[in-house]
């Protein structure tokens, strides 16, 4: 079995944060990385090489994925989480996994992984693509 450093490409040297309400995310989130990684309420100032955030249930995700592709470091990764398709209509998420990638795509983010993060959610891995990241400003927001 893959560690969480191979499954998920952890930074080693560098924080990784996490954001996400549901306690099916939390729970997970605590089983797979314990310590490795930053559980916060508000994403930190400054362009970071590692997110995982939890994929809301309601609003836009054009503008969940605008915010965290503002706050990506010019290499970092990008992990959204959202339930298996099994499971959309038990946890109330109106979105299929075609809907989360096309909404990620049409934010100049492409997709490379997909892995399982629990029983009943899975997880999407995008970064800015190659061809951008030298032309890109590390501010972040």
């Amino acid at each position: 079995m893959k560690t969480p450093w191979e499954k998920f490409a952890l930074p080693g040297d560098r924080p990784a944060y996490a954001r996400g309400e549901s306690a099916e995310f939390r729970k997970a989130l605590r089983e797979i990385f314990g310590p490795l990684i930053d559980r916060v309420e508000r994403w930190p100032a400054g362009p970071r090489e590692w997110l995982m955030a939890e994929v809301p249930s309601e609003g836009s995700l054009g503008a969940f994925f605008r915010d965290l592709e503002g706050r990506l470091a010019p290499t970092g990764s990008l992990w959204v989480v959202f339930p298996k398709k099994p499971f959309l209509e038990e946890l109330s998420f109106p979105y299929s996994w075609t809907d989360v990638q096309r909404a990620g795509l049409a934010c100049g983010l492409v997709d490379n992984k997909v892995a399982a993060f629990s029983a009943r959610l899975t997880s999407i891995r995008f970064v800015i693509p190659i061809a951008y990241r030298k032309s890109r400003p590390a501010s972040g927001r």
